[in-house]
């Protein structure tokens, strides 16, 4: 227990530097963005943007620089409690997810040519 208390005060200053210099704490974020690069290179792979996270009013909107081909949203057990495809050249989709009950949720988006990215969501 003794080993645990300076990692958990090393956290908790942590989080509180990055909110006083005007950085976002985490608990303020409300969307996912990633933006991929290929390796060793400055071309720009893919870009992805998921908001709201949480999800506190049943929808959830995925922007993408590459053509949604599918979301599947999968429970903390690994069912797939939501699966749709989606027409070429869609790069941004709105999902209705008012039946998702409160809890974690994987997000699995399918691009052409079969890669996949998942994130991680919140249903309140």
């Amino acid at each position: 227990m003794k080993k645990l208390l300076p990692l958990f005060a090393i956290l908790f200053l942590w989080a509180a530097v990055e909110t006083a210099n005007g950085l976002p704490a985490a608990s303020e974020l409300n969307s996912i963005s990633r933006t991929y690069f290929q390796p060793g290179q400055d071309q720009l792979v893919r870009d992805i943007e998921l908001y709201p996270n949480p999800i506190t009013d049943g929808r959830l909107t995925i922007n993408s620089s590459e053509s949604i081909q599918s979301v599947q949203i999968l429970n903390i057990t690994g069912k797939i409690v939501f699966n749709q495809e989606f027409q070429p050249n869609t790069n941004t989709v709105d999902l209705e997810l008012d039946k998702l009950e409160k809890g974690i949720y994987l997000v699995r988006i399918g691009f052409v040519g079969k890669e996949t990215h998942t994130e991680k969501v919140m249903v309140k």
